[in-house]
């Protein structure tokens, strides 16, 4: 009960993104500090927000809103300098003619919502009705929207299904417009946390480093773990994780301030924040 208790509680996104840092701590081959708490991003967000995790992947839309309660940690993302393959729009009509139309928009992830809008509204100059909902529900309905935000998982699962002739990788059309990373989640300390437990900090984050170093060196290994699950084959995974990227490095740290820049042109955040990255080496007394 005590060792548990004082373990760090890491949260884990529940899609395959984030398998090439969390299997090797899962399967105990980086040896780490953590409880895992799994939860899609809107949860990590809001268990974040509330106490309810130390360290944990946020959608960066999350870390926008509420730069107050974390830092961000040193070197760690999930990312895209062009298509992603797990963000989609999935539409009837090309997105310059979606004015007016509606378009169903995950309720899973705040980050790919608050890009779908910056695009639309900054790039296509286009004004959808956007509504939350069920992307898988809505395709066995009879009437589909006119558009719909697909993402993770269920976006691998519907970009092949065919019930839509246009589909947008919002990676790629982000990184095609500004020419910089587009950073969808990052993973962050809250600063009470920094505060009450910076003795134990450097061995998580060098955990998570050391696990992110592991997974990109033996991304077969990733590839055939999550190929056993089914929803792809072995060959589209290894496209996949191709995509993905997990730094965060300068220009993924322009591509975040400028997507909060566009997210305050676009009214969805009320000011930019600043970039405040945890250095593990600092003392905090």
């Amino acid at each position: 009960m005590g060792e548990q208790s004082s373990r760090l509680k890491l949260g884990r996104i529940n899609f395959l993104n984030v398998l090439p840092i969390y299997y090797p701590l899962e399967a105990g081959v980086i040896a780490n500090p953590f409880e895992i708490v799994a939860g899609d991003p809107c949860r990590l967000n809001a268990l974040c927000a509330n106490g309810g995790l130390d360290i944990s992947p946020v959608s960066s839309i999350e870390y926008g809103r509420r730069a107050e309660l974390y830092h961000i940690a040193p070197e760690l993302s999930i990312s895209s300098a062009g298509e992603v393959k797990s963000v989609l729009l999935l539409s009837r009509v090309p997105v310059e003619h979606l004015t007016g139309k509606k378009v169903l928009t995950s309720s899973k992830s705040q980050t790919s919502v608050g890009l779908l809008k910056v695009l639309c509204r900054l790039r296509y100059g286009v004004h959808p009705r956007f509504e939350t909902g069920s992307c898988l529900q809505c395709f066995s309905e009879a009437a589909l929207p006119e558009g719909c935000l697909a993402i993770g998982d269920e976006a691998l699962q519907l970009a092949a299904s065919g019930l839509y002739p246009y589909v947008l990788d919002l990676g790629a059309a982000w990184f095609e417009w500004t020419g910089l990373p587009f950073v969808f989640a990052v993973w962050v300390l809250r600063r009470d946390v920094v505060a009450g437990k910076n003795a134990q900090l450097r061995d998580a984050i060098a955990a998570l480093l050391c696990a992110k170093r592991w997974g990109l060196s033996n991304i077969s290994k990733i590839c055939e773990v999550a190929a056993a699950g089914g929803l792809m084959r072995l060959n589209q995974f290894e496209q996949y994780y191709r995509c993905l990227k997990y730094d965060f490095n300068e220009p993924e740290r322009r591509g975040l301030e400028l997507f909060y820049s566009c997210l305050f042109k676009a009214g969805e955040l009320d000011r930019a924040p600043q970039i405040d990255i945890y250095t593990p080496l600092a003392s905090v007394a």
